[in-house]
């Protein structure tokens, strides 16, 4: 899904931070390092946050999630250029989320499927003003 936005917005001056979180049996340090290999774009970050802490997908569900507790995964968080984190993420400027069909969270930013990547694309031009170029069929 990411690849397909990365591929879609070729020339954005982005930076993307993706967060491996340990949610699974299966996920691991080794885990994360295979998945980000599938994600080879120079505009992209990624971190581990392993089941011992979740230490990010804590901090992202404090003011995200409805439990408040986390942690937060399967999450899209758009920020404006210059936004940091110091004590505790900002607020996005937008986001989306596939958690628990939307029990978890704000169900008005819950999407699957096409209308992720719908909206994954409306919340890319917001934050950067460029436009999709459409993947071809």
């Amino acid at each position: 899904m990411l690849k397909s936005i990365l591929q879609d917005f070729p020339n954005t001056d982005i930076s993307v931070s993706i967060v491996w979180i340990d949610m699974l049996p299966a996920d691991n340090a080794a885990a994360a390092k295979r998945a980000a290999k599938t994600l080879d774009d120079p505009r992209v970050r990624h971190f581990h946050d392993p089941r011992r802490t979740h230490r990010a997908g804590k901090a992202f569900a404090k003011g995200l999630l409805h439990d408040g507790g986390g942690p937060a995964w399967d999450v899209y968080l758009f920020y404006s250029k210059g936004d940091q984190w110091k004590d505790r993420p900002p607020r996005p400027v937008e986001w989306l989320h596939q958690l628990s069909g939307g029990k978890r969270a704000d169900a008005t930013h819950f999407r699957t499927g096409k209308d992720l990547v719908d909206k994954l694309h409306e919340a890319m031009h917001k934050v950067t003003g460029d436009s999709c170029r459409q993947s071809s069929p």
